[in-house]
């Protein structure tokens, strides 16, 4: 009988449901269903029933068994710590990500990791995707995000691809351009567009699809701080690329509005790199809290 299983059997109690027990233990629904299944093949009882959506209660097996559970759990968990000198090999890990990732995904990601691995430090960089990938070469950095093009900027790498970041054209929300419904690129050729560094992946993007589509002379202003370029939007002094999860907040509230394109922009390809030194439960941890908070902006 695997220890995670009986993990597994006490989260959903606590949860009452397989999903967030998952979410609680940062894995997915269906390795929560599997772990259950192994026990209640074992114990040949079914352990839970299903009561209405999602929700789930204990069996009467289920009844008998959790305080013999609960109490198994406590004292192996207890004997593991006991056994471990020192509880992990690694005592400070070194996270790095660009600029744009920093205020929406990085407090998120902290906040998963401190929670399952509370005795660790984790110190975070922002850096370049270009510096990112250098630094976990040389192992200055264990856990790099970045915007990633091309499979050969990994190589000899561990690179996990998230997602493909969704770009947008933004505005103020009195701009006239808001008044215009869905807009073409012809439209943009009489407007400021403010954008981020040139060496920025998303500005390269959004800079090729322009000209593909005719759009070559351009009035742009180049700024190099993501809250200015922001702020610039938001007081009508231009319009602005910017992916999705950058401003978030700002269209839930309202002060920045998203302009439909009659065209697909493209996406910005995501990846979650780790470093060689990096222990197994901490990768499978990360891998799991980044695909979830990226899938929820």
């Amino acid at each position: 009988m695997e220890l995670k299983n009986i993990e597994a059997f006490l989260m959903v109690v606590e949860k009452g449901s397989f999903s967030t027990a998952a979410e609680a233990l940062y894995v997915t629904q269906p390795t929560i269903s599997v772990r259950i299944q192994m026990l209640e093949q074992e114990l040949q009882n079914p352990l839970f029933n299903r009561i209405s959506g999602r929700k789930v209660i204990l069996t009467p097996a289920g009844e008998k068994v959790l305080p013999y559970f609960r109490e198994a759990y406590d004292n192996i968990t207890k004997c593991m710590l006991a056994l471990k000198e020192p509880p992990y090999e690694q005592k400070t890990i070194t996270i790095a990500c660009p600029n744009h990732m920093g205020v929406e995904i990085m407090p998120e990601l902290l906040k998963a990791l401190y929670n399952v691995f509370p005795q660790i430090d984790f110190t975070v960089n922002i850096s370049t995707t270009k510096e990112i990938l250098e630094d976990i070469r040389s192992g200055a950095v264990d856990i790099g995000l970045g915007y990633i093009q091309s499979a050969s900027d990994t190589k000899g790498l561990d690179a996990i691809h998230i997602v493909n970041e969704q770009n947008i054209l933004v505005c103020a929300p009195e701009h006239p351009l808001t008044q215009t419904g869905t807009i073409t690129t012809a439209e943009l050729k009489k407007e400021r567009i403010i954008t981020y560094s040139k060496p920025f992946l998303t500005t390269q993007l959004v800079d090729q699809f322009l000209k593909k589509n005719g759009l070559k002379d351009i009035q742009t202003v180049e700024i190099n701080n993501l809250g200015w370029i922001k702020m610039m939007v938001r007081k009508g002094l231009g319009v602005a690329f910017l992916q999705k999860m950058i401003v978030s907040e700002e269209l839930r509230n309202g002060t920045i509005v998203e302009l439909p394109m009659n065209l697909p922009l493209p996406s910005a390809p995501i990846y979650l790199v780790l470093g060689t030194r990096l222990q197994q439960e901490i990768r499978e941890t990360v891998v799991c809290a980044a695909k979830k908070l990226f899938q929820q902006l």
